[in-house]
């Protein structure tokens, strides 16, 4: 083959493998937040700083760490039970284990709500707005 007959022949495979991946695309998977706070009742650690790590299936699909007394929120995959550590301890689990397509969510794979594990003395996880948001 020529060089031209090249060029022309390459054109059109290449529209049909950038159309094709276009269509294989899958709807972005369901995410949930999730909110924590230490609180001030249990003694802090000995750096007045806390991490969570959040586990799905024992990965950690995300990480967030300050003070004892601030929210805290992480986005992870819905429908999947999420464990939650507070520096390496249990701290609690929450989600449901649910199919992908069973789990409601909006057009960018949000659900609506979120699960808090808080303890006394933590602010309203209402304000989530406050929050920094880990992922």
């Amino acid at each position: 083959m020529t060089t031209r007959r090249l060029r022309r022949a390459a054109g059109p495979a290449l529209l049909l493998a950038v159309l094709a991946a276009g269509c294989s695309a899958e709807d972005p998977r369901p995410t949930q937040r999730v909110v924590v706070c230490w609180g001030t009742q249990d003694p802090p650690p000995a750096s007045g700083v806390v991490t969570f790590s959040f586990r799905q299936h024992g990965e950690e699909v995300a990480s967030a760490s300050g003070p004892v007394d601030l929210v805290l929120a992480a986005t992870v995959p819905a429908g999947v039970v999420t464990t939650v550590l507070a520096d390496g301890e249990p701290f609690g689990e929450v989600g449901l284990d649910l199919d992908a397509e069973d789990v409601a969510a909006d057009e960018d794979g949000g659900t609506t709500g979120y699960y808090a594990l808080t303890g006394q003395g933590c602010p309203d996880p209402a304000l989530l707005g406050e929050a920094p948001a880990a992922g």
